[in-house]
């Protein structure tokens, strides 16, 4: 493999742009959210990158061929003093940003390290697949840990950007204008009128919780939903029930920026009670967008 091969290699490509995917996946979180991320194997958010900065650092010290430290200019770019051990400092330096900045120049170390080799002249196949192994594949998967339990907790991203970039008012008016509409006398199924009226407001990835159920994908949130809505439908299909009221009665934000709605929903005919029933629903917006939603059912008003 040359110089030139090595750059554009699948490996040195995923090196390169390691930094950018693990920010993205920590953005916005604070040290203190990171702390209590337990649904991680390794028991919080802070910990998984401390054990990747960690593994970085273990193939580092192995493609350079020097245990158990490493040479000043090998992480910095400069300079000839031997470096602190640096699985010590690793403990006690366990801030986000901290950590991060670690990664930075241990993964910039890791690929210059292996351009050396290359431009000497000097065979690194072997390397190269460990490399491939810790810093590519081992690398993927704790950022896709985190980025499922960003998930499962819903958290927010910045609260500023969310209010601004959320379209909250108008996917809740689309709910409560679907209400209104004559829309069982057309052959549409409640999956395509779902989409047909809110595909706009969620993104493709979208993960939906109907109380502790997860769904993953807005095509399979369309469809749990109208499968939890059918019997319903089915009364209003046949005419034995109609929707008296469908309104919004309480909405806010959230310190982690998510949306909430209260919401109730009046049914009349003979098979229903005149009962309200009462659900929240709880949204995270990105670019306008809704990727993540959780669906709560709330006590009934006593009649």
């Amino acid at each position: 493999m040359s110089p030139k091969e090595f750059q554009k290699s699948k490996l040195a490509v995923e090196l390169k742009t390691g930094k950018k995917r693990l920010e993205d996946a920590l953005h916005g979180l604070s040290d203190e959210q990171c702390e209590r991320g337990g649904a991680t194997r390794s028991g919080s958010v802070l910990d998984l990158v401390s054990e990747i900065v960690t593994a970085e650092f273990l193939v580092l010290m192995e493609v350079s061929d020097r245990l158990p430290s490493l040479p000043t200019n090998i992480l910095t770019g400069g300079g000839s003093a031997p470096a602190p051990s640096r699985t010590e400092s690793l403990a006690a330096n366990r801030s986000v940003e901290n950590l991060l900045g670690e990664f930075g120049v241990l993964r910039s170390a890791v690929i210059g390290r292996f351009e050396d080799r290359k431009l000497q002249g000097a065979s690194i196949d072997v390397r190269h697949a460990r490399v491939a192994d810790v810093c590519v594949t081992r690398f993927s998967e704790a950022v896709e840990e985190i980025e499922r339990w960003r998930r499962s907790e819903i958290v927010g991203f910045s609260a500023a950007r969310l209010r601004a970039e959320a379209c909250e008012s108008e996917l809740n008016q689309a709910i409560v204008d679907l209400s209104r509409e004559d829309f069982l006398a057309g052959t549409l199924d409640l999956k395509s009128l779902f989409t047909l009226s809110f595909d706009g407001f969620y993104s493709g990835d979208l993960v939906l919780w109907l109380g502790t159920e997860e769904t993953n994908g807005k095509a399979a949130a369309f469809q749990r939903m109208a499968d939890m809505l059918e019997p319903i439908n089915t009364l209003l299909e046949v005419g034995m029930a109609s929707i008296l009221s469908l309104r919004a009665t309480a909405s806010a934000q959230d310190a982690e920026g998510n949306f909430i709605t209260d919401w109730e929903t009046v049914f009349g005919g003979a098979y229903a009670t005149g009962r309200a029933i009462r659900w929240r629903t709880v949204r995270a917006w990105k670019s306008r967008r809704v990727i993540a939603e959780r669906i709560e059912s709330l006590p009934s008003p006593e009649p």
